[in-house]
């Protein structure tokens, strides 16, 4: 029975986590991520358009908004970057830690502090990737143009989609109870928007 630490030499080497998939893969994957939300972001500023400003639909200023959501994410995720790569250093075991570690739980923890940095490092990789991708995106009219043409056709969908759901016998209204009806639902979503940006 051993009361003392074995020696680094008698711990046998743990087999390693599977290595992630490519670096390219996964910002890949993280691209497809990114321009999902564009499309999303797109189509809610061209629905608060149409309904706060009565404002017709206009492939410009719906590109304006797609270029506007590539830089909020592209700031963000380039933010979200820099502190993965700073946590990746202080995650790191220091060259004391990986010196001095002679136990067997000791091995483990600096093995798991390198893992975590690894990780850390490699999610800061990923995000630094996809931010590349979006700025390219951002100058790219093609792909603007889609991500505003897309957004329409997912409004256009959604608004189809409610109106074949099965309703109850309409009620007839006349042009003046139809105009307070649609001022009032103008009304409640200008309420809404106050309360989510605060103005």
């Amino acid at each position: 029975m051993r009361f003392w630490p074995a020696p680094a030499a008698a711990i046998t080497a743990q087999p390693r986590p599977q290595t992630p998939r490519a670096l390219t893969h996964q910002i890949e994957e993280g691209y497809l991520v990114a321009l999902s939300a564009l499309r999303l972001s797109v189509k809610n500023g061209i629905i608060m358009r149409i309904l706060r400003d009565g404002a017709a639909w206009d492939e410009q200023e719906s590109a304006e908004l797609a270029r506007k959501a590539i830089d909020t994410l592209a700031t963000e995720l380039r933010t979200t970057a820099a502190r993965l790569s700073d946590d990746s250093v202080s995650a790191a075991p220091s060259p004391r830690e990986s010196r001095s570690a002679l136990s067997k739980r000791d091995l483990a923890r600096v093995r798991r502090k390198r893992d975590e940095a690894e990780r850390l490092a490699a999610r800061s990789r990923t995000l630094r990737g996809v931010v590349e991708k979006l700025e390219a995106a951002h100058d790219d009219d093609t792909v603007v143009r889609d991500l505003a043409v897309r957004a329409r056709d997912d409004t256009i969908g959604e608004l189809m989609q409610a109106r074949l759901i099965p309703r109850a016998e309409p009620v007839l209204l006349s042009e003046e109870e139809q105009r307070a009806a649609i001022a009032g639902v103008k009304a409640d979503l200008q309420l809404l928007i106050d309360e989510r940006t605060g103005y």
